[in-house]
């Protein structure tokens, strides 16, 4: 009996923590974590920025994480990103001084947010779309859905 007991244990405790894992966020911890990750992707954007603010950003990401922009080049990886994002801080290519990002509106579904971002760049304001998944706290794929 102490046997089965064990046998059955083994094979429901990896399922229970499966579950576990991409258990539902509540909409409110949604939130949190896109405002989180907006303030982190404005930070990597700005003027002197450092691959100390790059790592942040990227500790937020799964490590199968992935950017998809189907009018700016399709899909693209974790690393792709990170290696592009690196070489851009180190080449001091960024010279934002205010904020990218600011979220107009957030719409929650099951582990997604769908945000309404503005941009104001050289005097031109301008709305993006972008969906945010989750799995668990971190973001496992952002679609832009704007040119």
């Amino acid at each position: 009996m102490i046997k089965f007991i064990l046998l059955v244990l083994v094979f429901i405790s990896p399922a229970w923590l499966l579950a576990n894992e991409s258990a539902d966020l509540p909409p409110e911890k949604l939130k949190q974590l896109l405002v989180e990750v907006n303030h982190l992707q404005n930070k990597v954007l700005m003027q002197n920025s450092t691959i100390a603010d790059l790592d942040s950003l990227f500790s937020r990401y799964t490590d199968d994480f992935e950017y998809i922009h189907e009018v700016y080049g399709g899909t693209y990886s974790r690393q792709h990103l990170y290696t592009n994002y690196a070489a851009h801080i180190k080449g001091d290519k960024y010279n934002r001084t205010d904020a990218r990002y600011n979220i107009i509106t957030m719409i929650v579904g099951l582990n997604a947010v769908a945000v309404e971002r503005q941009e104001v760049h050289d005097g031109v304001t301008s709305k993006h779309l972008t969906v945010f998944e989750f799995r668990a706290d971190k973001v496992s794929k952002i679609i832009e859905y704007w040119k």
